[in-house]
């Protein structure tokens, strides 16, 4: 807080940084990790929460959200992989389990993933919102909703399982085609629409805030109208994560971050939305560590002052994620943050 010469105080607008925290569900240790992301000046955390976090964790999982909270951090929580309808690496067996929910694929297989049409999936996402709207979380984060795709693979897509068919059949009056037609895109975006107007308007109804983070366009995830999404009334905040492969250099990763959070920053000021970015803290390749921090500053310079990494530490426990130099990786990041917190409070004291 500072105080104008006539005596009112003011608050400053603080930049927002977070960090995504998964892994550890040993609360004890937990605390140690959440004593040193406080100390470093994150100002939240992100902890996901999966199918088997709400299965066998669910207590564990409300004990560490309070310790965070106690610790002074803001609390944003994820559906990891949640029947592969989101992002992450976490198993999902809701297609198992639930074989009418699972998505199938154009050429009439069955995929591990829940359909966001399924009845059966709606009714286990209802389960989900419940539970974590009963802790002490602030924002629920729809991370990278989409239907299921191969990288590389643009022949298959989905769904066509009953409930897509018989929705299909509903909105067109005809039987949905085999191809990726004009009508079968706008059908399986107005899915995906309808779906998140749904949760965030459940999460709402607990009294919580939504985030929604969108793939790039280059996925074959189902969306292509960002708009719609920043459109729904109970969206709060709308953001992005144009991660970068290994290999990309450093101009190409800032070009695309700053084409990226300018569309974010812009859809948050046409529909009075906040916005956020997400930098990539994993598969960092060594001597490229500094591509964490133009990613950052290009976020940055295009006015969004809500930006999280993926992952803590470099993302350096879990193997398949980790970067060469994980330590480094996590000095960058910390220090390019804390320069954005120097930086957008200078800007704010300059504004009063």
């Amino acid at each position: 807080m500072h105080t104008h010469h006539n005596g009112q105080k003011h608050w400053i607008k603080t930049m927002k940084t977070g960090i995504a925290y998964f892994g550890v569900r040993n609360p004890e240790f937990v605390k140690v990790d959440l004593q040193i992301i406080r100390s470093l000046g994150y100002t939240h955390i992100l902890h996901t929460f999966s199918e088997e976090d709400l299965k066998y964790y669910p207590d564990t999982m409300k004990e560490i959200i309070s310790l965070s909270k106690k610790m002074g951090l803001g609390v944003y929580v994820n559906p990891w992989g949640v029947g592969r309808v989101f992002g992450g690496e976490a198993f999902s067996e809701l297609a198992a389990r639930k074989p009418h929910a699972a998505q199938i694929s154009n050429f009439d297989t069955s995929l591990v993933a829940a359909c966001p049409n399924a009845p059966e999936f709606m009714e286990y996402i209802n389960e989900w919102i419940d539970f974590v709207c009963s802790t002490e979380v602030d924002t629920v984060f729809w991370d990278e909703p989409h239907f299921y795709f191969e990288k590389g693979n643009d022949d298959l897509w989905a769904c066509t399982c009953e409930s897509c068919q018989k929705g299909f059949r509903r909105s067109t009056g005809h039987s949905m085609p085999n191809t990726l037609t004009k009508s079968v895109k706008e059908f399986r975006q107005s899915s995906l629409v309808k779906f998140l107007d749904k949760v965030t308007s459940r999460v709402h109804q607990h009294g919580k805030q939504n985030s929604v983070c969108l793939l790039p366009h280059y996925f074959n995830d189902g969306i292509e109208d960002w708009d719609r999404f920043a459109l729904l009334p109970h969206v709060d905040e709308i953001g992005t994560d144009p991660y970068w492969e290994k290999g990309t250099r450093i101009t190409e990763i800032s070009k695309n971050y700053h084409k990226y959070s300018a569309i974010i920053h812009e859809l948050g000021k046409k529909y009075n939305k906040k916005t956020q970015m997400w930098i990539k803290n994993y598969h960092i390749v060594k001597n490229n560590e500094e591509s964490v921090n133009a990613a950052t500053w290009a976020a940055f310079n295009e006015g969004i002052r809500n930006i999280f990494a993926w992952s803590y530490k470099g993302s350096e426990y879990l193997s398949w994620l980790r970067s060469d130099d994980p330590e480094k990786v996590w000095e960058i990041q910390t220090n390019a943050f804390l320069e954005c917190h120097e930086r957008a409070a200078k800007e704010e004291l300059i504004e009063k």
